[in-house]
């Protein structure tokens, strides 16, 4: 088995021989001479290597940079001391090593520009789902708030109903808790959060509503982020429903293929009491599509009369 004193011994006794050949073939033109510094430096390099693995300065799980780097930081300086050699020489060996120096120094400032990149994404992508974390705390606790008063305001009225919506109101809870922490869901799955929410906000208001929600879906487990449609059927409740007396209506479209999902609400609103203050909830969803569906989603919000329409499309990969 080879030690590190064997090793030592072996490669001084072969630096000696070396050296000692260099010094004999100094004078003469042929590469020789070369081939003796190479070798040499080869020598030395191994040495070098195998001592600092031996005594663990440089461990099994090292990274793979360490030795790139401990590698260029001998062969370059070797590399440059061969080019003074090789200066009155001809040959190709020669041109090899100025060609070697030459894509060694490339391949450095090519690593460290491609890794400083590497970098800049890393911290966007971080910065990113930092931002996505805290957009998402800060739809729950808006939505629950809202939520919760519709409940109370149920069971003042109707607390028979209220014991069946107390349910539907835990899917919700279940849903926006556990679910919407996950990158995707289904769209089944917000398909039916947004099912329990309209049937739990009608039943909060004693009055005719004309709620209509069309679906055409070919794949009803396409993947989506939770948590975006339910802000625009929010606001169609707070802002239209609640605020006029009667003939409040409410149509909602959600339409699947190949290419993307189109989601699209109209709801009628009193034109007296209609604030063009944008809310936190289409504040937060919009800067949520900016981070999970850049430059593939498109949200349209326009005015016709008293009829307010929002148009959310996600354009598939």
């Amino acid at each position: 088995m080879m030690t590190l004193k064997k090793v030592t011994i072996g490669s001084a006794l072969l630096s000696l021989m070396i050296i000692i050949l260099m010094i004999i073939f100094r004078d003469t033109k042929s590469e020789l001479f070369t081939m003796l510094s190479i070798a040499l430096g080869a020598t030395i390099f191994f040495t070098l290597l195998y001592y600092l693995y031996t005594t663990e300065r440089i461990k099994q799980n090292t990274p793979k940079t360490t030795y790139k780097y401990l590698f260029f930081a001998i062969s370059i300086p070797f590399l440059i001391f061969a080019i003074d050699v090789t200066e009155e020489s001809e040959g190709f060996l020669k041109e090899a090593i100025r060609v070697l120096l030459a894509l060694e120094i490339g391949y450095l400032i090519f690593s460290w520009v491609f890794t400083e990149w590497k970098n800049i994404q890393t911290l966007k992508n971080e910065k990113a789902k930092a931002e996505l974390s805290l957009l998402k705390e800060q739809i729950n606790p808006h939505f629950f708030f809202n939520t919760l008063n519709n409940l109370y305001s149920l069971i003042k009225k109707d607390s028979d109903a209220a014991q069946e919506y107390v349910l539907q109101l835990s899917d919700l809870m279940r849903f926006t808790i556990y679910d919407s922490a996950k990158e995707k869901v289904s769209l089944q799955q917000e398909i039916n959060y947004l099912n329990n929410f309209i049937e739990l906000q009608t039943a909060r208001y004693h009055k005719d509503i004309d709620i209509n929600f069309v679906k055409t879906i070919q794949n009803s487990d396409t993947k989506i982020a939770p948590l975006l449609f339910i802000v625009l059927l929010e606001n169609a409740f707070k802002h239209g429903v609640e605020q006029i007396t009667e003939n409040a209506s409410i149509h909602l479209e959600l339409i699947e293929n190949q290419h993307n999902i189109l989601f699209t609400i109209r709801n009628n609103f009193d034109t007296e009491q209609f604030s063009k203050n944008e809310g936190i909830g289409l504040k937060n969803l919009k800067e949520r599509l900016t981070l999970v569906y850049p430059n593939r989603h498109q949200l349209n919000c326009t005015i016709e009369e008293d009829i307010y329409t929002a148009t959310l499309e996600i354009i598939k990969q």
